[in-house]
């Protein structure tokens, strides 16, 4: 599906690749999601760089597609943000290095994915849904593998499993006593169950598709790599991760159904068991209180929006929400406010929230749009975008150079790109 005798071609999407997951798997795990010496950043947008000047002198000419009026939106965001850096660069709040970085690496990206014609287009979301279920299965198999090991580390957080000479190590968080959760090679197990849970919606796709079209070996295959992705995350213990999962995994069996009666039917049967889940936890309050705040993150939902009001028009600037969290809850605190909206609106104000919802608003009603039950990728694309909505509400992963922005650029460019031309698709 991905072969292409168009060298180039191969070269630009495995660049592309390389953006998307070069900060998940160069990151040491003494570094947290969001806490980044400056030094890190400054590395890192060498990096990017190199990647861009190669995909140029690679692919060059760059050519642009015929740009739809909805593309206008990507523009003013980009305009937005980069009149909003430069004011807030020298604020005492403003982490200058990160603001820098984040412009820096927007543009680059929106520059490369702009640039892609029909054909390669097309291959950049087949490879990043790929992409995704490989990546999502090697962290859930590490993960698994070390979790065996004996050595620990409390201050550090670091659990290792020696074999022969080779000592392998995962962040290993404890929480609520001697509960422990793990993260595998990110910096954060909700991180860790936020990667999972795309690559376990793919394969569960593939299982369907297996069982539709009677590739038993096939769905044999996917369904044990469903089957550890799910091991991972419960050794995650991600309530975020697991919620969002099993309500994408309904969504995706229902995308893939052709008659809508039996869409109805297969809903009703998910939101009955839910309903009895929600309904028997009800009798524990303290647990029942636990899981409807989402570990406590309602407290800190509403210090970002207390904390947004004195700066409520144009925030804070890029990176200074640790210090704006640390005003309304004290020093010993969280370092995020676990909430991408609301870090939009205390580092970026209104105007800049407002450019996100119009974004995410316009992403989902492109996808809906092109959604087709017997076209996997449109319904890929759909739940990937639904995957982002889900995560940005209890995470701040949206407002920062990473590999979760760098999938929703991807996804607001398509969203804003006019569909494919004779012209275009023939442009060579």
């Amino acid at each position: 599906m991905l072969k292409s005798v168009n060298i180039p071609e191969s070269i630009g999407l495995f660049i592309l690749a390389l953006w998307v997951t070069i900060d998940l798997w160069t990151r040491p795990l003494s570094f947290t999601d969001e806490v980044l010496p400056h030094q890190w950043n400054v590395w890192i947008a060498v990096v990017y760089l190199a990647l861009f000047v190669t995909f140029y002198l690679i692919t060059r000419p760059l050519y642009f597609p015929p740009r739809a009026l909805t593309q206008r939106l990507v523009t003013l965001f980009l305009i937005y943000l980069t009149f909003h850096t430069l004011v807030f660069l020298f604020r005492p709040a403003t982490a200058s290095s990160l603001s820098l970085l984040h412009l820096f690496t927007t543009w680059l990206f929106v520059i490369i994915v702009l640039s892609l014609t029909a054909c390669p287009f097309v291959r950049w979301f087949q490879l990043m849904n790929l992409i995704l279920l490989y990546q999502a299965l090697f962290l859930a198999a590490y993960a698994l593998l070390v979790s065996f090991g004996q050595h620990y580390v409390p201050i550090d957080n670091i659990q290792s499993l020696r074999l022969g000479p080779v000592s392998l190590s995962q962040l290993y968080v404890g929480e609520q006593g001697s509960f422990l959760r793990s993260a595998s090679l990110t910096n954060n197990p909700n991180t860790f169950a936020a990667w999972l849970v795309p690559g376990g919606l793919i394969a569960w796709m593939y299982v369907l598709q297996s069982l539709a079209r009677n590739r038993w070996r096939s769905c044999l295959l996917f369904g044990s790599f469903l089957l550890l992705i799910m091991i991972g995350l419960v050794l995650s213990a991600s309530q975020t991760g697991i919620y969002s999962f099993f309500l994408l995994g309904l969504l995706t069996t229902v995308l893939r159904l052709k008659r809508k009666r039996l869409r109805y039917q297969v809903t009703a049967l998910y939101l009955l068991g839910a309903g009895i889940v929600l309904l028997s936890m009800s009798f524990n309050q303290a647990l029942f209180s636990q899981v409807i705040s989402l570990n406590g993150r309602s407290a800190l939902w509403q210090a970002g929006i207390a904390a947004s009001t004195d700066r409520l028009w144009f925030g804070h600037g890029l990176g200074s929400s640790a210090v704006g969290l640390e005003e309304q809850l004290g020093p010993s605190t969280l370092y995020t406010f676990h909430s991408t909206p609301i870090l939009y609106l205390y580092e970026l104000g209104v105007v800049g929230l407002l450019l996100y919802l119009v974004s995410f608003l316009l992403i989902l009603v492109r996808l809906i749009r092109d959604y087709r039950y017997d076209d996997s990728l449109s319904i890929a694309l759909l739940v990937l975008s639904l995957w982002l909505l889900f995560l940005q509400f209890t995470e701040s992963v949206l407002v920062r150079p990473s590999g979760f922005y760098f999938i929703w650029l991807s996804l607001l460019i398509y969203a804003t790109r006019r569909r494919t031309t004779s012209q275009e698709s023939t442009h060579t």
